[in-house]
């Protein structure tokens, strides 16, 4: 069954992600049986608490459709360098 999502990532201010990077890099990080319907790079803004020493981070916000397990996913978020935080929540 193909279910619909929303992830929110926050990449480390010093990471090579821009809006035309940010669609490629939100593709590798989901993997495959997921597909991303659309993105959108929301740029560098001050985060309210420090994480991991930085200060800064690099908004994206992503729509992604598929049967893939999300933990799956999840994890190989996790174990990206770049990524600081994400969120990953069902539409």
């Amino acid at each position: 069954m193909k279910r619909n999502y929303e992830l929110m990532l926050v990449f480390r201010p010093d990471a090579d992600v821009t809006d035309k990077t940010a669609p490629e890099k939100v593709g590798k990080l989901a993997g495959e049986g997921m597909n991303v319907d659309s993105v959108t790079f929301m740029g560098k803004k001050t985060l309210a608490y420090e994480i991991a020493k930085q200060k800064e981070g690099i908004y994206v916000l992503a729509n992604i459709s598929g049967v893939m397990n999300v933990p799956v996913m999840e994890k190989r978020i996790q174990l990206d360098g770049t990524v600081l935080r994400f969120l990953t929540t069902s539409k």
